[in-house]
């Protein structure tokens, strides 16, 4: 996806400003490299007055659906000149980052802005996507953006019993149909480790819950929160309004109760460790984004979240119906859990807004999402978009009598699985000889084997459930997987665990280990039992290296060799179990198996002499694995 960002500059403090009409600004295109002086179209009173008729509540009642539609033509034409020329940009630019550094700028909902044909440009059109993402300078980079390896996600669904600002009752919001979205998007993880939900919780129990994750060393990667916005008005300071959530309380007397501001908000993001940041909030609530007083440095709930440090903040600068947030959450976590890039999801959740705005209203206006992507985030996407998709062949393999071709899961996933490897491996062919790159590299080819390895297992099942041969694909796939497990070997010798996924295949593929294989299996021993000296009891992984190469070479198949082997196990399991690694020892299993029920096929070449050919000795190691589980 093209990139291509545009940045407003004024020369005075940034942090709090009154939107006036007419009022001069610098645009930036192009990396700074060019300047055109722009001035506002509108006030913030006149901007704030025509908002309010169409896109609020309590507008205008008598405004029809062609009413609304004629304003926001209207409000689109007045803001369109304060905009970049759009044939100043690339037309294969599919993403635009706007920095709006002048606080008061966030007021102006560019959002709505429509083409010369009255069509919104930030949706899909004919198949191509524009996409907008906000954002602003800041000082410090706390949070670098890297994608979770695994989502870890609280769920929180708030309503206060107290009455709101307009002292109506708050109404009930959709939270069951939230938390099945959510459960959906994590079908393929364990869902009772990977999501907490926080039933009407006060703002001091959703504090309490993150910093106790964040004590247990597994904090939160992703919070959700479906609650009420609430206007803050105090008699006593009316200059400081301003939009907050509405959680529960435990206020006995209903004028006791407040909203929790934007202040409050960040000071408690703030306060959390860098590395205990969440990688995204998602504000599910009525003007979350919402900046209406120009006088407050903490402006929304949104903007404050993101100013504290968190890389991805979505929320609505006006209201959101209760329908629109379903949408919004449904797509947004199903998607962004199996790996799709986070701004097509956003392009593609408002398009679907704004064609069902019938329903839907104005919230494909209201979406607004403030986004600081790293630049390898492209990189960083596709090994984990890899990942996800053969996470996802792992459900499917560990589901009892899997139907693989009726599976919604399954059906188009493998041609997914290619379409990424063949784009992995090409940025791979490019940076394989640059050393500043070297550990990347490493760990995509580690990656594509894995991947490789799974399709040809996918294969394999097919042929038992279907009954049809699969031989030559599983033997082409194999293949594949040993020649990157190669490439990642021949960079460091020090990675155990490529070395041993290389002789594994060498094995199966070719019989016997040769002199060279040797020299490998001896640099792997020796990195394992290297790893195991200065990690002690924290070691997993170098046993299930230790284990696969006694199996492998025929000169460790005798009684002592076994009796090592099922040592290693028994400290593999112990250590695994000790630190919470579960699914290393299942990991391990699963490649044992493999060569029990897989690889003992007439078609590869394991050799006789070796532990790797012995089913009853097999089974032992297994009986261990399993023990625990």
């Amino acid at each position: 996806m093209k990139s291509d960002k545009i940045e407003y500059i004024r020369f005075d403090d940034l942090k709090t400003g009154i939107l006036m009409g007419g009022k001069p600004y610098l645009l930036a295109h192009g990396g700074l490299s060019s300047f055109q002086e722009v001035r506002t179209p509108l006030s913030q009173i006149d901007l704030l007055e025509k908002l309010g008729n169409q896109l609020r509540y309590h507008g205008n009642p008598e405004a029809s659906a062609k009413d609304k539609w004629e304003s926001i033509k209207e409000f689109s034409n007045h803001i369109r000149p304060f905009f970049i020329d759009l044939d100043k940009i690339s037309q294969d630019t599919t993403h635009l980052e706007v920095f709006l550094n002048p606080s008061e700028l966030a007021l102006i909902p560019f959002e709505l802005l429509l083409n010369e044909k009255n069509e919104p440009l930030f949706i899909k059109k004919n198949g191509k996507q524009f996409v907008l993402t906000r954002n602003f300078r800041r000082e410090v980079i706390r949070h670098k953006g890297k994608i979770p390896e695994k989502p870890h996600v609280l769920y929180i669904h708030t309503k206060p019993t107290h009455k709101n600002f307009l002292n109506l009752p708050f109404p009930d919001i959709p939270h069951e149909e939230h938390e099945r979205s959510l459960k959906y998007a994590l079908r393929h993880w364990d869902e009772k480790t990977q999501l907490t939900v926080l039933a009407n919780p006060t703002f001091i129990d959703f504090k309490a819950a993150i910093f106790e994750a964040a004590k247990n060393d597994h904090p939160y990667t992703h919070i959700h929160i479906l609650a009420h916005g609430s206007l803050i008005f105090d008699y006593s300071s009316p200059s400081t309004f301003e939009y907050g959530i509405a959680f529960h309380s435990k206020e006995s007397k209903e004028e006791d109760y407040k909203a929790t501001s934007a202040k409050e908000i960040k000071s408690f993001f703030e306060s959390l460790e860098d590395k205990h940041l969440p990688y995204l909030v998602n504000y599910m609530i009525c003007d979350g984004a919402n900046f209406t007083n120009g006088f407050k440095p903490d402006r929304n709930p949104v903007q404050a979240t993101f100013t504290a440090g968190v890389p991805i903040v979505i929320g609505s600068q006006f209201p959101l119906s209760m329908k629109g947030s379903n949408i919004i959450t449904k797509e947004l976590y199903k998607r962004l859990f199996r790996g799709d890039d986070l701004r097509i999801i956003l392009g593609d959740i408002r398009t679907s807004l704004y064609v069902k705005k019938e329903a839907y209203g104005h919230d494909w206006i209201s979406l607004v999402s403030y986004v600081e992507l790293p630049k390898n985030y492209e990189f960083d996407l596709l090994r984990q978009k890899l990942k996800r998709q053969l996470l996802i062949l792992n459900s499917i393999r560990d589901r009892e009598n899997p139907v693989l071709k009726e599976n919604d899961d399954f059906i188009g996933v493998k041609t997914q699985i290619e379409a990424s490897i063949s784009t992995l491996s090409q940025q791979l062919s490019e940076i394989e000889n640059h050393k500043s790159k070297e550990e990347a590299f490493l760990e995509g080819a580690g990656l594509l084997g894995s991947a490789y390895k799974r399709l040809a297992e996918v294969e394999f099942k097919e042929a038992n459930i279907f009954e049809n041969s699969t031989i030559d694909k599983q033997l082409e796939y194999l293949e594949e997987a040993k020649n990157w497990y190669k490439k990642a070997v021949i960079k460091n010798l020090s990675h155990h665990w490529s070395i041993v996924q290389y002789l594994s295949l060498k094995t199966i593929l070719k019989g016997k280990l040769n002199e060279n294989d040797m020299d490998y299996w001896y640099a792997a021993r020796g990195a394992a039992r290297e790893e195991i000296d200065e990690a002690g009891t924290q070691s997993t992984w170098p046993y299930g290296t230790l284990i696969e190469l006694y199996l492998l070479n025929h000169n460790t198949s005798n009684k002592q060799s076994e009796k090592e082997i099922l040592e290693f196990t028994n400290k593999l399991v112990a250590n695994a179990t000790k630190h919470g690694k579960k699914e290393h020892i299942i990991s391990t299993r699963l490649q044992i198996e493999r060569y029990l029920n897989w690889w003992n096929g007439p078609q590869f070449k394991i050799e006789q002499n070796t532990l790797a050919n012995k089913a009853e000795f097999l089974n032992k190691v297994i009986f261990i694995l399993n023990e625990i589980l």
